[in-house]
């Protein structure tokens, strides 16, 4: 598919997928934000795709990145194996629009609320990640 056909954010992510599997690095560099190449290693990241063995592409959401928007945010998760071992990347992919051509620009950090299923006692770390006791921190 031809950078310029993609009209969607999640579609160039998907192009992006199909390139890494095909190991179409060219498509993954004229794909990537121009203004954003410093410090990637292109040919460490050809051999990781060659060298790995792609098994799927799940799209958990998208956010903007509409035919008619300039940017938007594709979660998704990638799973490989390499080395032997299953691997799910899990990404939350910005991409921005210029002169009508969308480009992937960086990654952004996933967050999440982490559930303590088990019953916090008063002396245990607090689940909060504070590093303080329960009972000190938000067990008062």
């Amino acid at each position: 598919m031809k950078l310029s056909e993609i009209k969607t954010a999640e579609e160039l992510m998907r192009a992006r997928y199909h390139a890494y599997e095909t190991c179409d690095m060219e498509f993954i560099k004229e794909s990537h934000d121009p203004d954003n190449t410093e410090g990637i290693d292109w040919a460490e990241c050809e051999k990781w795709a060659r060298e790995s063995q792609w098994l799927g592409l799940e799209i958990i959401s998208t956010t903007k990145g509409g035919e008619d928007d300039k940017d938007g945010i594709v979660e998704f998760k990638a799973t490989y194996i390499e080395n032997g071992k299953t691997i799910v990347h899990h990404e939350r992919s910005y991409f921005v629009k210029r002169n009508g051509v969308w480009f992937y620009q960086k990654w952004l950090p996933i967050t999440s609320t982490r559930i303590n299923e088990n019953r916090v006692g008063r002396n245990d770390p607090c689940p909060c990640g504070s590093g303080k006791k329960y009972k000190k921190c938000c067990g008062k």
